[in-house]
């Protein structure tokens, strides 16, 4: 250029000339090129994602506590979210759960109970195994008779004696003195009387006061509010409201007041106070079902309210039992039910002791009691009977079935342990009819306890041991001793009670029932559906846990336990480790077989992919080392002692975790070592030797078994024993019994060999497994574009193989009333092969349940190898149940789960109690119920509802929408703000990458509210892919959300080729018609309007704010209708939705149309109204210099050009068919489960 020159625009002559401009003569600096894009990009963040964000995470919030499903009527008690954790309730994978309060409603009640053989009491439905499948109950020719006769009420356990003349008993004894009618008539059996003594005494219950106060200024008493007022440990005194017994022992009329009831049995006016709740329902249970009331407590005693006479009335009994000649056995043989004989209980009208005899008040003195601990399980208090009733110095027990059934403890347990366990049982023969009647009993007591605890009740056996006066008193100067020691005071006081528990004579079983909550099978049957693991983490003991477990479904009747019991170190690692040997070898842990764990040599695509893995991994070591530094050296100067410890924490508990999943292959290769070195020692060490010789191959040898639990065998093998004694009492010949024992023998022996044969042969086998699908049926879409998981791997429908084809169509068309082709379907479409397949007994497909112990756990927690041992045993069971574990312990296992599964699983802890906090706080999301153990749990947590059954509305309903919404939500945002950027991005190809925007600035600025904000708010808020009564059926919809279907890499791939395929469409359908011309004519003026011809110009192209507002409004046409047809149900409203008039519905919040006028109002009108006021306010306010530029845009773009409404039609069609067209053909060809879900519910609807 020649700056000499003149300057040939607008220069008419040297009056008007006008000066070269100043040209640059260099390119901007790369950096400014570089910044100046990073600002006109800076869209690109979506800032108003995080205010939407908000704005719905509030109402899915208030959702919550708004959802009747989840509203508890009967303590008007609504779901409550205290977080904003709301979408994480859509990924959950393990639920941690607290029993007591929890699952349960620590409500105590009597249900059952065992004496003399007999069961007492109704049963309730089992959830445990049957007790004897393997052998019929009765076969022909026995007689049903002597098998039937062993269940009855409650009540008939008050029955009167009523001895049968002419038939000896078979435990009477011409030595002893007196004969069973002297004893027997008008009063309980000894075991019966003895069985409700120990209910109504042996205990730490005291009796308070109640006072009662009603308004007076309360004209109904039925609605008054009555208060009650403790008035510390009182017991009533028998002056004030009762008569005194006359010489007998009996009462007038008076004492009819005391025995006054009140439902919990305590007498009306006062309350029972139990330290447990089990305590608290044996005696409730004694008074107000058997009429053994306990009226009073004191320091010296307890005085109850007795029925009826005793047999401790008779003199000669006394003495004998006093001085020894008679003894608890042989008493309670002489008054046993006769067998062969129908039962005195077994009358439909039995005449009971309650009837024949008022009650009466005794007090008996308490000498000393032993409490309850862990070591004993069992408690016992030594008591003397009134002087009415000899002044009889005995003991009263109770305890576990575990503790009172033992050597030592229990008179006949080394007779019944031989015979139960089959170990010499041909040789086991009573010495006495005493000891044939006092085995027959412990049989009959053991079948009932398998028996009770199948039906998830809590069980404890009763016993009573008589002593002497010089053993009385030797024994409390021994007690004395050690009560009022200063040094290990707790140790001597077990010693001393280990030292009179021996030798109790057991009298019966109790069975109490801890109520479920309402709902709580049906909810973790329906978790467990989801995929959703349960971990039951409680501290009752383990018999407890388990019997609990079958009533709540967490344990099912075919599942086998392996049961980790607190031992020495070396028995409880040597347990976990052949346990996790067996799951190895048999296929359940495929990486940790050494086809997985052999290193890899040579240059092949696993080395190459190792090679990767090792790069990234040393990145993420080094990026962990600079943050640590950064904490430790830095960053700690600002924060305070605790913050810094607790970020220290957590970012150690990183780099542990990364530690471990860095190199995954050789943290296995060492557990499978180190499981390997302690089975091997175990079996070294002669203590432990013999017993691999029982197994045919010593490999394989393993302390876990597959078989039932061991209450539930016993139960079997005692009810066998009890019914071939039985049947040689009645000369029952002996060739059928024998017949089903050795069936019995046979069919255990047989699934042992299935077992070993297993063991051995599938540790050779390659890890195949068939299935009825065919993976050459999936097409190319699905393998290469499909979201789910089950498509992409070729497991629906139309995968099926040929021959299940024509069964699945069958079944589909059956009547989904009958529900008949649901388990059709179910068999057919399994992956897993059948237990039976090929012949031979699949170890593999045996259900397994783990029960550890706490005292356990702690020869396992704190090493990283033992650690990762038991976390992959567990892994490979369906159900695992921790007892006995503290709070500290109940938080180490949930962490445990989070650092050895990869990738991490979002974990849910929920509980009631104080001891539940720990585990709330370690999990991602804390649920506090709110129940009688106050409200800590609550306060710590996330959530909080009233039952645990409202979990699965949380969990389901709430969580799976949340996150849904929520998913929808990020993409739309991260996509509209995408494809805003993305026409700019290629404008500046026109522009010449000058920086030069396309858009007006202010308008930018407005896109994140007006560009179809509004829409994706209400998407967001209201929309549901699949109703709430489909979900609930088909809990199984749930994995969407753990799976990641709705964020997933795919997904997100999806959203991403729409958006430059729509950003294309929006530009290059808009911007090549706009350069060329064609609506250079009126819109509103001129062509549409046929007048106002004579205007120039009006209406012809525009300068670069026409051209750029022309295409912002074709985005925001397009966003706007996208955020329509994403939502998956569109909220119509009812018509009209505001009205003055009554008898319309519900308010007019709840008639509109929130999807309609987000995408109307919101959106579409609201844009042009702001398109016009952006105009006026330029137009009226020309100081306004940043408005004044788009003066007469509005007007321009809007009223003069009819090309941009014909774009306005011709674009957003062409991009929403573009996206219709895709998701159309996604869901013919490869469609999510949630798409084939969503068109069954609609099919069913239809």
């Amino acid at each position: 250029k020649d700056l000499s020159e003149p300057w040939p625009y607008f220069n008419l002559d040297s009056s008007s000339y006008i000066e070269h401009p100043t040209w640059q003569d260099e390119t901007e600096n790369w950096f400014q090129n570089t910044f100046m894009f990073v600002t006109m990009l800076s869209n690109f963040v979506p800032l108003s994602l995080y205010v939407s964000v908000e704005m719905v995470t509030v109402m899915m919030m208030l959702y919550v506590g708004w959802d009747l499903h989840m509203y508890h009527e009967e303590t008007d008690t609504p779901a409550a979210a205290r977080s904003t954790i709301v979408t994480d309730l859509g990924l959950v994978e393990y639920i941690f759960s607290d029993k007591t309060g929890t699952l349960t409603c620590n409500v105590m009640e009597f249900k059952r109970c065992s004496v003399d053989g007999h069961a007492f009491g109704m049963p309730v439905a089992k959830a445990a195994p049957k007790l004897a499948d393997d052998i019929p109950e009765h076969e022909p020719g026995e007689d049903t008779e002597l098998m039937s006769d062993s269940l009855h009420p409650l009540k008939h356990l008050l029955a009167a004696s009523d001895p049968v003349p002419g038939i000896p008993h078979p435990g009477s004894n011409a030595s002893s003195g007196f004969e069973i009618g002297d004893v027997s008539a008008g009063t309980l059996t000894f075991n019966a009387e003895m069985f409700l003594r120990v209910m109504s005494i042996c205990h730490t219950v005291v009796v308070e006061k109640e006072d009662v106060r009603v308004d007076s200024n309360e004209s109904n008493p039925k609605d008054s509010d009555r208060k009650k007022k403790s008035w510390g440990l009182r017991s009533p005194k028998s002056g004030s409201n009762t008569s005194s017994t006359n010489g007998t022992g009996q009462t007038s009329s008076k004492s009819s007041s005391v025995a006054k009831k009140k439902n919990d049995g305590a007498p009306e006016g006062y309350a029972y106070q139990a330290e447990s709740p089990d305590e608290g329902a044996l005696v409730a249970g004694a008074s107000h079902e058997f009429g053994f009331q306990l009226i009073g407590r004191n320091s010296s005693g307890v005085q109850i309210s007795c029925p009826c006479a005793s047999i401790f009335e008779d003199d000669i009994i006394v003495e004998g039992l006093k001085n020894g000649s008679i003894t608890a056995k042989t008493l309670a043989a002489e008054t046993a039910p006769m067998p062969g004989v129908s039962s005195k209980y077994s009358s439909s009208q039995v005449k009971t002791v309650v009837e024949d005899t008022p009650p009466r008040l005794e007090r008996w003195e308490i000498l000393a009691i032993n409490k309850f601990d862990s070591d004993r399980k069992r408690m016992s208090v030594l008591v003397r009977s009134p002087p009415e009733l000899g002044s009889i110095p005995m003991l009263l027990c109770k305890g576990a079935d575990s503790s009172m059934l033992t050597e030592g403890v229990c008179e006949g347990a080394n007779m019944l342990k031989r015979i139960v366990d089959k170990d010499g049982a041909s040789n086991a023969k009573p010495e006495s009819e005493a000891d044939n009647a006092d085995l027959d009993a412990l049989l009959g007591i053991q079948a009932h306890l398998g028996e009770f605890a199948s039906e998830g009740l809590r069980t404890l056996v009763l016993g009573v041991k008589f002593l002497s006066e010089d053993e009385t008193d030797h024994w409390l100067a021994n007690f004395n001793k050690a009560s009022t020691s200063i040094e290990d005071r707790d140790q001597k006081l077990t010693a001393v009670a280990y030292e009179i528990e021996k030798g109790l004579h057991i009298v019966g079983a109790t069975a109490i029932e801890d109520k479920l909550q309402d709902g709580v099978p049906e909810t973790i049957a329906n978790l467990g559906k989801a995929g959703i693991k349960l971990w039951v983490l409680t501290g009752d003991k383990r018999e407890t846990a388990i019997e609990i477990g079958y009533s709540t479904k967490v344990l099912t009747p075919k599942m086998h336990l392996t049961e980790v019991v607190d031992g020495p170190s070396q028995n409880v690692k040597a347990l976990v480790a052949m346990e996790l040997m067996r799951h190895i070898k048999i296929g359940n842990l495929p990486n940790y077989q050494r086809s997985a764990l052999d290193e890899v040599e040579g240059w092949t695509l696993k080395s190459l992919l190792y090679l990767l893995t090792y790069f990234s991994n040393w990145i993420k070591k080094n990026w962990l080392a600079c943050k640590f530094l950064y904490l430790t050296k830095i960053k700690r100067v600002f924060l305070s002692k605790d913050n810094f410890e607790d970020q220290l924490e957590d970012m150690e508990e990183e780099i542990e975790i990364h530690r471990i999943r860095a190199d995954p292959s050789i943290q296995r290769r060492k557990v499978r070592k180190l499981a390997e070195e302690i089975v091997s020692n175990y079996w070294k060490d002669p203590k432990h030797a013999h017993n691999k010789g029982n197994h045919e191959n010593g490999d394989d040898a393993s302390i876990v078994s597959d078989d039932p639990p061991e209450v539930f065998e016993r139960a079997k093998s005692a009810r066998e024993s009890l019914r071939s004694r039985r049947m040689s009492k009645t000369n029952i010949a002996e060739t059928t019994k024998i017949k089903k024992l050795a069936l019995a023998r046979v069919s255990m022996s047989d699934r042992d060999g299935f077992d070993a044969e297993a063991l051995s042969m599938q540790s050779y086998m390659l890890g195949k497994q068939n299935t009825n699908f065919d993976k050459q049926k999936r097409t190319v879409f699905e393998r290469l574009f499909a979201v789910d998981k089950d498509v992409r791997h070729g497991r629906l429908g139309k995968h099926l193989k040929s021959e299940y084809k024509m069964e699945y169509k069958a079944a589909l068309s059956l009547d989904e009333k009958e529900q008949v082709g649901k388990k059709e379907i179910e068999a057919m479409v399994r992956a897993e092969p059948s237990p039976m397949e090929e012949g031979h007994f699949d170890v593999s497909s045996v259900e397994r349940g783990l029960i550890v112990e706490g005292a356990a756990l702690k020869h396992l927690l704190g090493d990283p190898l033992l650690e990762e041992m038991l976390f992959a045993v567990a892994s490979c069971s369906k159900s695992v149940i921790a007892c006995r574990v503290s709070p500290i312990q109940k938080a180490l296992l949930l962490k445990m789960v989070r650092k050895y599964v990869s990738p991490t699983p979002t974990t849910l802890a929920i509980g009631d109690g104080a001891n539940d906090v720990g585990m709330i706080q370690e999990a991602h999301i804390g649920i506090g119920v709110s129940g009688l153990e106050g409200q800590q749990a609550v306060n710590a947590s996330d959530f909080a509802i009233a039952q645990f059954r409202f979990l699965e509305h949380l969990l389901l309903i709430h969580g799976r929408w949340n996150f849904m919404r929520m998913s929808k939500l990020v993409l739309f945002f991260f996509y509209k703000n995408a494809a805003l950027m993305g026409t700019l991005m290629v404008f500046s190809d026109r522009c010449l990458h000058s920086g030069t925007t396309l858009y007006d600035m202010w308008i930018i600025s407005v896109f994140n509210f007006v560009g179809g904000s509004m829409p994706i708010v209400m998407m967001g808020v209201f929309d549901r892919d699949l109703p709430r009564d489909y979900v609930l059926r088909n809990p199984q919809v749930y994995e969407s959300g753990p799976n990641n279907e709705f964020l997933s890499l795919r997904m997100t791939i999806r959203w991403v080729v729409m958006t430059i395929i729509q950003v294309l469409t929006i530009y290059y359908f808009s911007a090549p018609i706009l350069w060329l011309g064609g609506g250079g004519t009126s819109a509103f003026k001129g062509l549409m309007g046929n007048w106002g011809r004579d205007v120039v110009g009006d209406g012809e192209g525009g300068d670069l704010k026409v051209f750029g507002t022309t295409i912002y409004s074709q985005l925001v046409y397009v966003v706007t209708f996208k955020a329509l047809y994403e939502t998956r149900s569109v909220i119509h409203g009812e018509f009209p939705t505001f009205t003055c008039k009554r008898g319309k519905g519900e308010g007019w919040w709840n008639r509109m149309g929130y999807s309609w006028v987000g995408v109307t109002w919101f959106s579409i009108i609201f844009y042009i109204w702001f398109l016009y006021m952006y105009e006026l306010i330029g137009r009226d306010n020309p100081q306004a210099g940043t408005f004044f530029p788009f003066v007469g845009v509005t007007r321009h773009v809007l009223n003069m050009r009819s090309i941009t409404w014909m774009i306005s039609i011709l674009t957003p069609t062409i991009a929403c068919i573009f996206d219709i067209t895709g998701k159309v053909f996604s869901n013919m060809y490869y469609p999510t489960k949630t798409q084939i879900h969503a068109e069954i519910a609609h099919w069913k609807e239809e």
